[in-house]
């Protein structure tokens, strides 16, 4: 299976509201598997270059399986970029085309799934959400801490 991690960080180095995208492709027999690839090769990455050296959480946006090499285009991933309390959040959507056959295409969740899942109309009123309430919703559980 071809998975598709889609990937963010905040530049730390950067005194600025920033927010890097980085999605990453890797060919793994699970989702696990996959993830475990991900982790490994951002670690070896921030070790031997100075590309993540501002990233000390990276956060999975979402996941997307593909059974094989799609023939058609598929839109794994939607983000938007929204001013928040401190500085940007994301909103995001996996596979977020209808049209997708899905046997052909999975987006897997990350996080605890406490079966409340956040609505888009919803996310317009982040102002008004406090950190602690960003971090029960799950928005705050980095997949990936250096």
């Amino acid at each position: 299976m071809l998975y598709v991690g889609n990937f963010s960080y905040n530049d730390d180095k950067d005194q600025a509201n920033n927010y890097c995208l980085m999605p990453c492709v890797v060919e793994a027999d699970s989702a696990d598997e996959a993830l475990e690839k991900f982790a490994s090769k951002f670690a070896s990455v921030r070790a031997e270059s100075d590309l993540l050296e501002g990233a000390s959480e990276i956060y999975l946006d979402s996941l997307v399986e593909l059974e094989g090499v799609p023939q058609d285009p598929v839109i794994t991933q939607w983000q938007k970029i929204v001013p928040a309390i401190d500085g940007l959040c994301s909103v995001t959507s996996a596979l977020p085309d209808t049209s997708v056959d899905e046997l052909a295409a999975s987006a897997y969740g990350w996080g605890e799934d406490d079966g409340d899942e956040i609505e888009l109309e919803d996310m317009e009123d982040l102002d008004d959400l406090s950190e602690d309430d960003l971090e029960e919703e799950g928005m705050e559980e980095p997949f990936l801490t250096f």
